[in-house]
């Protein structure tokens, strides 16, 4: 009696484990998740694009880490975006980094700012202070992407 309850068991339990393997998501190719913007040409675009991969990649990352409340893991990665090299606000004759809307710039230096305060809220195992940070970072990465798809460097400095 016992045998076939077991044998039963196994089969319905192979079973369910299959169809979840079956249904569960699988992997997308990877895709430029933004599309190109109207008013920034492609040279800026490639510009970006090596330092967004890496953004992208961190984003992820850190989204993980502080939803588990891994302290150690967010102030790593909140660590490597803040030690991210920043592109330079344009000078005279710049005419790269002159494509790049003006708050593209400000946004740069506020993501730096909460990833450092990021790291700070995780020292004092503040979990407020983390989600508040966390969620400020995030709502500069949004505007970012906002003024990357809608302004551009000189259109962007003049309207302003």
């Amino acid at each position: 009696m016992k045998k076939p309850a077991t044998v039963i068991g196994s089969v319905v339990l192979a079973g369910i484990v299959g169809t979840l393997l079956f249904l569960r998501p699988r992997p997308t190719a990877h895709q430029d998740l933004l599309p190109a913007p109207v008013a920034l040409p492609p040279a800026a675009r490639q510009v970006l694009k090596s330092k967004m991969g890496r953004h992208d990649t961190q984003m992820r990352r850190l989204v993980s880490s502080v939803i588990v409340l891994d302290d150690d893991a967010v102030a790593r990665v909140a660590g490597e975006i803040f030690d991210e090299p920043a592109l330079a606000r344009p000078v005279a004759g710049d005419e790269l980094n002159g494509m790049l809307p003006e708050r593209f710039f400000v946004l740069q230096d506020d993501v730096k700012s909460r990833a450092r305060a990021l790291v700070i809220a995780t020292q004092q195992h503040n979990r407020a202070a983390l989600a508040d940070e966390f969620a400020a970072l995030t709502k500069s990465c949004v505007a970012c992407h906002d003024a990357y798809l809608n302004e551009s460097g000189a259109a962007a400095g003049a309207s302003r």
